[in-house]
């Protein structure tokens, strides 16, 4: 029964929507979107594990969902999960966006060379455990280490456009996708000091994995106040586990020798004032926080993976390795 109620809530959620209100998600390795709702007509496109797609009719059995080139099609509705219309505010698109400024203006770090950090797919892929989040895995997951970055501070970073938790289900032709691609994953040196750093959880872009995860840390722009009081002007920052291999310094201890706290924000956890810091890194939109923005953290936009570490010490920065 309680099944039932909870396919009738959904169909009543999505037949009474306007069109990029809801969103559906691939839960099954490879499905076909087909011209009509039927398993004979042709197929428009083929659809993976995680790829997520806006919903613009309910018909029974089948989603008619728009591409993200504009096309129609359907789907069928077993093959899909339906993301939370909790996570779906703010999605109507609006009349146009601001062009992303970030990479107007680069630094290049002295004596660099460009280089790809080394991992092994084998103990857990780009996708890590797949799902809704697939694509959004793949991002937290890169591995280049560029020279040139864009100077930010925490307060630009914090500016910058916030994004619907659907975002990466929207057509190419939305304003909202195009920001995201214009931004995310630019090279970005983020400059601020380092409120707290603790280990991150058992999460899906690591397959899940206890002793293979990120280390967690948040920023702020001032040393003069406690941070654990303007949580919500934190912007958070990640190393990932094959940054950790590559740098073994990089661990969540390590880094919480600069911290004002390590593991969390309790009065035993404090330890000094926060170090300012320089964190170097892809900029990254975390749409599983999209609702958390103004809350715990400033904004769901990240540094996500970390690439570079300088700490701030006998007045000058110097890199962490």
């Amino acid at each position: 029964m309680r099944r039932l109620l909870w396919a009738i809530v959904i169909a009543v959620a999505i037949s009474a929507a306007v069109y990029g209100q809801v969103a559906v998600a691939v839960r099954v390795t490879q499905s076909k979107a087909r011209k009509s709702p039927s398993s004979q007509a042709p197929v428009v496109a083929v659809l993976h594990r995680g790829d997520t797609v806006v919903v613009t009719d309910d018909l029974p059995y089948w989603y008619k969902i728009m591409l993200k080139d504009g096309r129609s099609a359907f789907v069928p509705k077993s093959a899909c999960t339906v993301i939370g219309a909790d996570d779906l505010e703010n999605t109507q698109p609006p009349a146009e966006l601001p062009t992303s400024t970030v990479g107007l203006s680069t630094i290049t770090v002295s004596g660099c060379a460009e280089k790809t950090v080394a991992a092994n797919w084998s103990v857990c892929p780009s996708t890590g455990s797949g799902g809704t989040y697939a694509q959004a895995y793949i991002q937290k997951n890169r591995l280049s280490v560029p020279c040139s970055y864009s100077p930010m501070s925490v307060d630009d970073v914090l500016a910058l456009q916030g994004l619907p938790h659907a975002v990466r289900s929207l057509p190419d032709n939305d304003p909202r996708s195009q920001y995201l691609h214009e931004t995310e994953g630019k090279a970005v040196r983020v400059e601020g000091f380092l409120a707290m750093t603790k280990d991150g959880g058992q999460e899906g872009v690591n397959c899940g994995d206890a002793h293979r995860v990120d280390t967690h840390m948040e920023l702020v722009d001032t040393d003069q106040i406690d941070p654990k009081t303007n949580r919500q002007k934190h912007i958070v920052a990640e190393v990932t586990p094959w940054f950790h291999e590559d740098i073994p310094a990089w661990t969540t201890q390590g880094l919480g020798g600069f911290a004002s706290y390590l593991g969390g924000y309790t009065a035993q956890h404090q330890s000094r004032p926060p170090t300012k810091i320089r964190i170097y890194g892809h900029l990254f939109f975390d749409e599983a926080h999209a609702g958390n923005a103004g809350t715990w953290r400033g904004t769901a936009w990240e540094i996500h993976p970390i690439t570079r570490i300088e700490i701030f010490e006998d007045g000058e920065f110097k890199e962490f390795k």
